[in-house]
């Protein structure tokens, strides 16, 4: 995986499982909506609530919240492409 790679986690389990399988802890990468975390290989991972259906109904998460978050991925990638 190199440096530019970006990795989108779904929720906190899937952060849970990308920490994992990076052999990293949670305290040092905590969850929360709309957080960005360098892990140590370089790339970059970006955290989301799950898009649910309760999370979507309860309103934890909004279309506009989802959306800003493949803004800021996108942006991050296109940037990359520049260099």
């Amino acid at each position: 995986m190199s440096k530019d790679s970006v990795i989108l986690a779904l929720g906190v389990i899937a952060h849970r499982a990308v920490l994992l399988a990076f052999d990293l802890r949670m305290k040092d990468f905590p969850f929360a909506h709309g957080a960005t975390h360098t892990l140590p290989n370089g790339a970059t991972l970006y955290d989301s609530y799950h898009c649910s259906r309760y999370n979507i109904q309860t309103k934890r998460l909004n279309p506009g919240m989802f959306e800003t978050i493949f803004s800021r991925i996108c942006q991050q990638l296109a940037a990359h492409e520049e260099i």
